[in-house]
């Protein structure tokens, strides 16, 4: 080793003894921090050149250091420690200094004090280490990450106790709000039927009411019948005593006794014509069923809206009761990681500066627009849509199909319950809420507030389901009256291969099989409107989610239908028990 020559291991930029030796392509080393900070002041120019034999690169070569020559500068000073003890003299230079002896406690490479620490390497290096092998990790002062860890914990200790201290205070008052609340529930359980006892006491007395009404007006029109009955019988004996007279007269011929006898006689025209001077019983039928029709309809709509709404507070609450549960249950897990959390934040501060000062040409505009448009429509979240056929069962609704806005050839069948595309014209009369040029039909229905579903099946190669406004234009031949195309609508559209979500003119693709059975899912205050494929076996139906949407819905929503090519195919709404 005494054969090797200082000058050998010295990096001719400093001048000094090479420290993480790096060797370049032509053969040249240096110290790995000499040269990368050689071609750093040189970035500008794009000039990367050995400085000895000035040979450029391109581009910037990615350099390591170099273990064999480690190792050699190890060996070298290994023999130099050896020289010193033996007394034998290595030849040595002002410009070539003798490398420092090692020591436990220094850094045995660099020969400094390691004064910071690496976390993720967990252990001890020094400054030039943490510039060059360690500039990637987390490098912290031992003591400075100490006094913050041992600061955060005693804070996240003061938040435990503070929460035990809240959690033994609501364990003391949870007997109180159990009894409370079940007191109130049973109370709630006696208004409940109280209420609807007086609604049904109402009922009874409206309809004694109205069966005394309906008697009484039979016996007085039997009572007319009878006046009138006998007051035609008296005009009959009148004029056929006054036709007797003028048969009479006819038959004197002797003129005298004639003028005699005509002048007699008050007059000679008898023949009015006889008029019932009351109205028929039509017109009074009429207006009490139309009565009793929209009586029936209101009282119908009102009872499910008010369960509707009733259920939705109930099952709100069950939902917000579970939360609180399952959050309860995760605040141990919580406090417990707290430390681990203080451990890395700096890591994870470091991390999320290092994404924000990363540009974002890596986002491709897809992502980019589908981000935004998931920001603008998922506004409410916290309220999705069941996800079995039994919950939504509980909000089921009878539709029925409106045929002011029915296209003028679809036929509506079963009870308004179904339509059919028809190649004959059907003449339904002008309307203002008729389609005049798109194959569709809304319901008269309107959905408002609490949630409601309904399932439709469908026959042909083609078909859309959805909502709309009830002030979505019908009279256009443009998007503006065509469902799903519109910023009033959204709908389901099945192509013949696949299913589609379409609104304001926006199509989005959607996984999935065909489906005869779809059902609807709508909930106009929560802003939740879901497609489900319904399928049923001998002893069950099942509902699988093909799409949901959450946005804000501005005013009620009518159930909508649209017919594509195809005479014959049909929209039938199902009855749900």
């Amino acid at each position: 080793m005494s054969s090797w020559a200082p000058e050998l291991f010295s990096c001719s930029i400093c001048l000094d003894v090479l420290k993480d030796p790096a060797t370049l392509a032509c053969g040249h080393s240096y110290c790995l921090l000499c040269i990368q900070k050689h071609w750093d002041s040189r970035v500008a120019r794009a000039e990367f050149e050995c400085p000895q034999c000035r040979r450029k690169f391109s581009p910037r070569p990615v350099l390591a250091c170099s273990r064999v020559l480690m190792e050699a500068l190890e060996k070298l000073q290994l023999s130099q420690q050896d020289g010193v003890v033996s007394g034998a003299a290595l030849p040595s230079s002002g410009l070539y200094p003798t490398l420092p002896s090692s020591s436990p406690h220094l850094c045995p490479v660099h020969q400094r004090q390691p004064e910071l620490y690496c976390m993720q390497d967990q252990q001890r290096v020094c400054e030039d280490c943490s510039r060059l092998t360690h500039s990637t990790h987390q490098v912290v002062r031992p003591e400075l990450q100490q006094s913050k860890i041992q600061e955060e914990l005693k804070d996240a200790s003061a938040r435990i106790q503070s929460s035990i201290a809240d959690r033994e205070k609501l364990l003391q008052s949870l007997p109180q709000l159990t009894d409370t609340y079940q007191g109130s529930v049973q109370q709630l359980m006696q208004d409940s039927q109280s209420v609807f006892s007086g609604v049904c006491g109402l009922l009874e007395i409206s309809v004694s009411q109205l069966l005394q009404l309906l008697q009484a007006h039979q016996s007085s029109w039997l009572l007319l019948m009878q006046t009138e009955t006998q007051r035609l019988q008296q005009d009959i004996s009148r004029l056929q005593r006054r036709q007797q007279e003028m048969q009479t007269l006819s038959s004197i011929s002797e003129p005298v006794d004639f003028l005699s006898a005509f002048s007699a006689m008050s007059s000679v025209d008898a023949s009015e014509r006889a008029q019932l001077e009351i109205q028929t019983p039509d017109s009074v039928v009429s207006g009490v069923r139309s009565a009793l029709d929209s009586f029936r309809e209101s009282a119908e709509h009102l009872t499910k809206t008010c369960l509707a709404s009733v259920f939705r507070v109930v099952n709100e609450a069950s939902a917000a009761t579970h939360t609180c549960s399952d959050e309860g249950a995760s605040v141990s897990s919580v406090c417990e990681s707290t430390a681990v959390k203080s451990d890395s934040a700096d890591e994870e501060h470091t991390a999320q500066a290092s994404a924000a000062a990363t540009p974002d040409q890596h986002r491709t505009p897809a992502a980019a627009q589908a981000s935004a448009e998931e920001a603008a429509a998922c506004v409410c979240v916290s309220n999705p849509a069941p996800k079995t056929r039994e919950e939504m069962l509980k909000f089921r609704v009878d539709l029925t199909l409106d045929q002011n806005s029915a296209f003028q050839h679809i036929r509506l069948s079963e009870g308004f319950r179904k339509a059919t595309l028809c190649a004959e014209r059907q003449n339904y009369p002008e309307h203002p809420q008729r389609f005049l040029y798109w194959r569709q039909v809304l319901c008269v229905e309107p959905l408002a507030g609490s949630p409601y579903y309904w399932e439709v099946e469908w026959t042909g190669q083609r078909v859309t389901v959805g909502v709309a406004y009830a002030h979505m234009d019908r009279s256009s031949s443009g998007d503006r009256a065509r469902l799903g195309h519109n910023a009033e609508s959204w709908s389901l559209y099945w192509s013949g291969r696949a299913f589609s979500l379409w609104h304001a003119g926006k199509e989005t693709p959607l996984q999935g099989p065909k489906a005869k059975r779809i059902g609807v899912y709508v909930d106009q205050q929560a802003g939740v409107l879901a497609f489900y494929r319904v399928t049923h076996t001998p002893t069950h139906a099942d509902a699988q989610e093909i799409c949901c949407v959450h946005t804000e819905f501005q005013r009620p929503l009518l159930a909508s239908f649209r017919f594509w090519s195809g005479v014959g195919s049909s929209i039938s709404l199902c009855p749900l028990e």
